[in-house]
């Protein structure tokens, strides 16, 4: 069954490494397996998650192909192109937007981070995924507010200014963890007949409340571990059963929240690590968790378990 661009529940997916610091693509495609058979509706690579700063190019290119292996109409490839230099990222966006792979299909979009430490204004955001987007008009584009790393934030008002002038933006990863901002968005969209551009919560754990405040689905890291969870609580709440969603979301809060106590993705690969999905490699300036921190991640992976979850929508 096909769904639309940038809809339901994605998992910004991690880059598996081996001891010698090469990329680990038998761990690679197990993890993207897990995923598809999970149900989620797609993948992102070369997403922060990803590691995406650290990968040559030569390395993003071989990650995305092997992921477009797997593409299908339910099971959406996404590729994360934003730089925070708009000749790059139109560069990589063009080139991303039309790579090919075995199956001869083409990524189902691409996801724009806002540019980081140069810190544009609002009207220069405008201008930055404007210039982009025009380039790429036939492919979908998400854009990705995260202040945490990029020390902006794009205003409900700017993101209505961006969406009226490039069709092709079909959504935002709104990664600020307000939901406030989220009610702002929606009711900005809406008013201007933007029904159709979908909020994707950034944030797991304020992802069950920010579909009440108008967002469609998530773009997750703790998806790694509970794909299925997060879909029940999707697939709960647009169905009315919202205190069936808000009970998944108690019980789930503990890794929805805990696995960011350290910065990502060091704590979804120690819990991958720990469950045998991959070696426990990042790439430098990230190091793996200290033993009093990795203590810390199998914890919430016990107490997930101990939480009344049913087992198959568990890890």
């Amino acid at each position: 069954m096909s769904h639309l661009p940038f809809s339901g529940v994605m998992t910004a997916i991690i880059t598996p490494f081996l001891l010698n610091g090469e990329i680990d693509f038998n761990s690679f495609e197990k993890i993207i397996l897990k995923q598809k058979k999970s149900g989620i509706n797609g993948i992102i690579v070369l997403g922060t998650t990803g590691e995406n700063v650290t990968l040559s190019d030569d390395e993003s290119e071989a990650l995305v192909l092997k992921a477009l292996d797997y593409q299908e109409n339910s099971f959406h490839i996404y590729v994360g192109t934003g730089t925070n230099y708009t000749k790059s990222t139109i560069e990589k966006s063009i080139k991303f937007a039309n790579i090919k792979g075995k199956n001869n299909s083409k990524p189902n979009g691409i996801m724009l981070v806002t540019p980081y430490y140069n810190k544009p204004s609002q009207s220069c955001l405008i201008k930055h995924f404007s210039e982009v987007s025009k380039l790429v008009k036939d492919t979908a584009v998400c854009i990705y507010n995260v202040p945490s790393r990029a020390g902006i934030t794009i205003q409900p008002s700017t993101l209505a200014k961006i969406v009226e002038e490039n069709s092709n933006i079909v959504a935002i990863k709104e990664a600020a963890g307000n939901l406030n901002s989220i009610v702002e968005m929606r009711n900005i969209l809406n008013l201007n007949k933007k029904h159709d551009v979908r909020i994707l919560s950034g944030d797991d754990a304020t992802y069950a409340p920010a579909l009440l405040c108008g967002a469609d689905g998530v773009i997750s890291v703790t998806s790694h571990i509970i794909p299925k969870t997060l879909l029940k609580i999707r697939e709960c709440f647009f169905n009315g059963k919202i205190l069936e969603a808000q009970k998944l979301h108690l019980a789930t809060y503990c890794i929805n929240n805990g696995i960011f106590a350290l910065p990502n993705p060091i704590g979804v690969k120690g819990m991958l690590a720990y469950l045998g999905e991959c070696q426990n490699i990042l790439r430098a300036p990230l190091y793996p968790a200290e033993q009093h921190e990795d203590e810390l991640l199998r914890g919430i992976l016990k107490q997930l378990k101990q939480n009344n979850i049913p087992d198959e929508i568990l890890i």
